[in-house]
């Protein structure tokens, strides 16, 4: 049984692809070792807006990505 690595075919699959790797390498614990510490902003730790901040940035990578993917789509 051979395993296939899909990798993207185009630039701007190459961009998202990066871009989503380079959010999750943020909650990495250099980066979060960096924030944690006790300041407030809005009345939460800098650790929890960066968390917020982390997950709404994969899910805005992810909604391009599938919107761009249905656009750019050949099956119909």
């Amino acid at each position: 049984m051979k395993h296939f690595v899909v990798r993207p075919r185009s630039g701007m699959g190459w961009t998202l692809t990066l871009t989503f790797v380079a959010l999750i390498a943020l909650g990495l614990w250099p980066v979060i070792g960096w924030l944690n510490q006790p300041r407030l902003w809005l009345g939460l730790p800098w650790i929890a807006v960066w968390t917020y901040l982390i997950v709404l940035g994969c899910w805005l990578v992810m909604l391009i990505a599938n919107r761009w993917l249905k656009a750019s789509s050949h099956d119909d």
